[in-house]
């Protein structure tokens, strides 16, 4: 795997998947962010087992690969880089190597295959909503949700779709 982006983009990518990487877990990999290139895009995935997010960026993709490697060190690694461009690539001992303005970072990896696949959604059942209403409608209705976990039931709010 090897692949060169702009820091803004992929802090933006890694911003929006570090909220789906599992902060207590016994399982290792859910603490790491799953890297997946393709011709010209990487797709960033994180998954604690109940909430699954990917994000696909475009990139300059040289050599394709995936694999894991732990969120906290990635994002922070890369929110300290200059705003330059980042070289990312897997060398032969298997560590990520995160080059920018003559820094080269070293972190260890997780084996792709251990990541727990996203389970896949019925485009059929989807229903789209626009952000602005669904916003409101969570807003208004927030203020029940309990946080108390002895009563799982009531720490979710009841979504209803109705035709019209």
């Amino acid at each position: 795997m090897n692949f060169v982006c702009e820091k803004e983009t992929i802090l933006k990518a890694i911003n929006s998947v570090i909220n789906g990487v599992a902060s207590k877990t016994t399982m290792p990999i859910l603490e790491g962010i799953l890297i997946q290139t393709n011709e010209n895009e990487v797709k960033l995935t994180s998954y604690d087992l109940e909430i699954g997010i990917e994000y696909i960026m475009e990139s300059k993709v040289e050599e394709q690969g995936n694999t894991v490697v732990n969120a906290t060190m990635f994002s922070e690694i890369i929110r300290k880089l200059p705003n330059k461009e980042i070289r990312i690539s897997i060398n032969s001992n298997n560590l990520l190597e995160i080059e920018c303005e003559g820094s080269l970072y070293k972190l260890a990896t997780m084996n792709p295959d251990e990541f727990p696949e996203l389970p896949k959604i019925n485009i059929e059942s989807s229903v789209e909503v626009e952000q602005t209403i669904l916003k409101n409608m969570i807003r208004k209705t927030i203020f029940a949700v309990s946080t108390e976990e002895n009563r799982p039931i009531f720490t979710g709010c009841l979504f209803e779709i109705a035709e019209r």
